[in-house]
């Protein structure tokens, strides 16, 4: 049997924006979708964080979620499976309240897991483990001691796994306790990445710049030979374009509603520069960053340093002012507070 895997999809995100609406449509009705129609598949486990506000939803962004993804799935005849993630749920001790089971309860053809659950799927058992929080932590660890089975899934905050690019966590419950598993496939992270048994698939999409050219889409599960196919979301949502004097700009349409930052190395003509950024503006973007150059005198010469994303600017103040505490925990700690801030 193939099962299509998917995980944090964060309906909603960065504020309901309308260019993450489209864009997320896009790779649904363009790619997703398509591809499940033409392969026959007919079960679908949803690896947790389907919206991204844990407090409220919007309504637009509801009513749209359901029109390019649980709508269609539920005409095409599919099972859906859907864990609890930890951006699913109200409180953050318990998943008693979670979104999933508050919104989702009119599609008779999704089965929320809230609690660590065994599934077969033509013969081959699956654990199941939504969020791990105090409320459900000893159940969770007796339902892993306990299972004989080959495959787990779940939504999981393990250490030593990247979770952004370039940002190792240091927090996290230790992998070994998952190692009686064949295979470990996980939610949360929105970095694709393995070691060992443990797969973390990753997000289908960019969401932040710091996702800049970073590998993104959905997977196909074998349930015989218990590996995955991985299939790429074509789509980019973040672009960077340099000027030089001039910009090689794309055709009508290819940046339509993509985050876009014009990295200035040399102005040169500045009528020339000004109607290079009016066509930019002139292409219905979802963002545009003017990022002009910071020249910095070195010895052997000058040289171009590009400005720097929200997390990496934290990480590199941490980096340089004199603490006496571990800098890998406040480092960890700001980007909870920023990712969170973001999602407000």
């Amino acid at each position: 049997m193939k099962i299509l895997l998917i995980t944090d999809q964060h309906f909603g995100v960065r504020n309901d924006n309308q260019h993450f609406i489209q864009h997320y449509r896009k790779f649904y009705g363009e790619i997703v979708l398509p591809f499940i129609k033409a392969s026959g598949i007919k079960e679908i486990i949803n690896l947790g964080d389907t919206f991204d506000k844990r407090r409220s939803i919007n309504f637009m962004s509801l009513d749209e979620a359901k029109d390019m993804w649980f709508d269609p799935l539920q005409e095409l005849g599919c099972n859906m499976t859907c864990l609890i993630g930890n951006h699913d749920i109200y409180y953050k001790n318990t998943l008693r309240v979670n979104a999933p089971t508050e919104l989702l309860g009119e599609y008779d053809y999704i089965n929320v897991i809230d609690t660590p659950t065994t599934r077969t799927y033509d013969g081959t058992d699956i654990l199941m483990l939504p969020w791990i929080c105090d409320n459900n932590y000893d159940r969770t660890l007796r339902s892993i001691t306990e299972s004989t089975a080959p495959v787990c899934m779940g939504h999981l905050e393990l250490n030593g796994f990247e979770a952004h690019p370039g940002h190792v966590m240091e927090k996290g419950m230790d992998p070994y306790i998952f190692s009686k598993f064949t295979k470990v496939f996980t939610g949360h992270y929105h970095s694709k990445s393995n070691k060992n048994n443990i797969y973390y698939l990753g997000n289908p999409y960019q969401i932040y710049w710091n996702d800049y050219k970073s590998r993104r889409g959905f997977h196909v599960f074998d349930t015989d030979t218990l590996k995955t196919t991985f299939y790429r979301n074509p789509f980019d949502i973040f672009h960077k374009l340099y000027y030089n004097d001039g910009v090689n700009l794309p055709g009508k349409g290819e940046l339509k509603g993509a985050f876009v930052k014009l990295i200035v190395e040399d102005k040169g003509d500045y009528q020339k520069f000004d109607y290079a950024v009016k066509r930019l503006q002139d292409m219905s973007l979802g963002d545009l960053k003017i990022v002009e150059d910071l020249s910095v005198e070195l010895e052997n010469g000058s040289s171009v340093m590009e400005t720097e994303d929200t997390m990496t600017l934290l990480d590199t103040y941490i980096d340089e002012i004199d603490l006496k505490v571990n800098k890998a925990n406040i480092k960890s700690v700001m980007r909870s507070l920023y990712m969170e801030a973001s999602n407000l």
